[in-house]
């Protein structure tokens, strides 16, 4: 009987990893589609008009990869999380942004080169946001943060330190 009940925790186990395994490749497909968009987006050559759609295409993203980890979370809560942890990225980024957007003011070369600078910047943002937030569903999913605690204070610094990770990553990678 107790050998029977081994095989029935490792089954369970063994279905609990293929499922978590995919869930965040389903994530991860999520967040590559994104950063792809929201790179199309940041290449608008109007000046600072990409902004307010950037941050509607990451929360899009983050409810997308809530109801794949069956999470409830509001998109006001979300939008705040994004903004949260994008306003943790550093100086670089904003930095990047306005060089981006100024470029867009010169017509000709200037549009295009801000165009280029912006949609890899917003590229690579929402990817480290998306990763950074598949890695606190994870979290969650695992017990080690719980769901109530992702719009507190856990939660956020949860987010912002995946999302300084990541860009550490993308920084090194790119």
């Amino acid at each position: 009987m107790n050998n029977n009940h081994d095989y029935e925790d490792e089954l369970i186990s063994d279905l609990q990893n293929f499922e978590y395994k995919e869930m965040m490749e389903k994530a991860d497909n999520v967040v590559l589609g994104f950063a792809a968009t929201t790179g199309a987006t940041g290449a608008i050559p109007i000046p600072f008009a990409d902004a307010p759609l950037l941050v509607g295409q990451q929360v899009a993203m983050m409810v997308a990869i809530n109801s794949i980890f069956k999470f409830d979370v509001s998109k006001d809560a979300l939008k705040s999380l994004a903004t949260a942890a994008i306003g943790v990225g550093g100086a670089t980024v904003v930095g990047k942004t306005i060089v981006a957007n100024a470029l867009k003011f010169i017509p000709g070369v200037g549009s295009v080169a801000g165009g280029t600078i912006s949609a890899t910047t917003a590229g690579l943002i929402t990817l480290a946001l998306g990763k950074a937030y598949i890695q606190v569903c994870k979290s969650i999913k695992m017990g080690k943060l719980d769901q109530d605690d992702l719009t507190k204070k856990a939660g956020v610094d949860a987010l912002k330190k995946a999302f300084k990770e990541q860009i550490k990553k993308n920084k090194k990678n790119s």
